[in-house]
């Protein structure tokens, strides 16, 4: 899309501020391809011997601070140079191999899509308002990576959590950029009744947002929240827990309370409009670019359990 476009994973909280800091050996961002490169982490990201992202894609990574990439009322803190390489290897091992190692469609679409910039954060984004930005796609160029200093590959919850994971919130932006580009899947905006706008963060719980159809309060935001939602959930969410919360029927012919009974039937009607949404993506990935999305999670989710139990991205 040509106009600059933010989509923004936001989340609300209790109202403080971290103020942004610099370091010397983080400071003021310049170009490295017009520069001699010293610096590890410019040698890794841009010079790796044919295996840099740079090399690979023309991405580059923002990881020195620099204030334009945030707004002036809000507040963050850069990432510490040491993390650079690990975030960099989880890009790579996490996101972008799992679609190559999916066939060629596969292959072919991270190639094509895959954001000109990668802008690295070590916090997440703290608005005055007490709300933070969990990560976001600019028109399909660049993608901000954040809280990318707490990294902890031994940590799951850290890496693939629907509320704020690092995993979930790249393939939900990845998600934005295929439909920046491409459009939405035909009738998907049709199949839950109602989307729920800026109200979607007035007390909506899960619940709540799977009896409309939808996995998590903030895809009740919008059908393109919606969508990228689902291909996060999707792919970062193991394949037992996504079916058991989102797609298996609850047997109610037990309950006897009416209240129950009505939450449990209203929750499988919710269930059965998920279901048709991901039978939807899926078609839409393998018609539109020969991809398997469900290939796709099993390799990431085979690669989540084994950096999670290792505790690092294997060499």
């Amino acid at each position: 899309m040509k106009n600059r476009i933010k989509y923004f994973a936001i989340i609300t909280l209790a109202i403080f501020s971290i103020q942004c800091t610099s370091e010397d050996s983080n400071g003021v961002y310049v170009q490295p391809e017009n520069e001699e490169l010293t610096h590890p982490n410019d040698l890794y990201l841009y010079d790796n011997n044919g295996e840099s992202l740079f090399e690979e894609f023309k991405t580059a990574t923002r990881w020195r601070w620099n204030d334009n990439f945030i707004d002036p009322s809000q507040r963050a803190t850069p990432i510490n140079a040491d993390l650079v390489i690990p975030s960099t290897k989880l890009v790579r091992h996490l996101w972008v191999e799992p679609y190559s190692a999916s066939g060629e469609g596969g292959d072919r679409l991270i190639k094509d899509l895959f954001p000109a910039e990668l802008v690295y954060i070590g916090s997440y984004i703290y608005k005055d308002d007490g709300s933070r930005l969990l990560g976001y796609a600019e028109a399909g160029a660049r993608v901000t990576l954040l809280n990318l200093n707490s990294l902890d590959f031994s940590n799951r919850t850290w890496l693939a959590n629907p509320g704020g994971g690092i995993l979930a919130t790249v393939h939900h932006e990845f998600s934005h950029i295929v439909h920046q580009t491409y459009g939405m899947p035909v009738g998907f905006n049709t199949i839950s009744e109602k989307y729920l706008g800026q109200n979607w963060s007035n007390g909506v719980s899960r619940d709540d947002a799977i009896k409309l159809g939808m996995v998590r309060n903030y895809a009740t935001s919008s059908e393109f929240e919606d969508f990228c939602e689902i291909v996060s959930h999707l792919l970062v969410v193991d394949k037992e827990t996504f079916d058991e919360d989102f797609i298996t029927q609850q047997d109610c012919s037990s309950l006897t309370d009416l209240d129950e009974i009505i939450n449990c039937r209203e929750l499988n009607e919710g269930r059965q409009l998920i279901q048709k949404k991901v039978e939807l993506v899926v078609g839409y990935y393998k018609d539109n670019f020969n991809i398997d999305l469900l290939e796709v999670r099993d390799i990431i989710q085979e690669r989540l359990n084994n950096v999670v139990e290792n505790g690092a991205i294997p060499d």
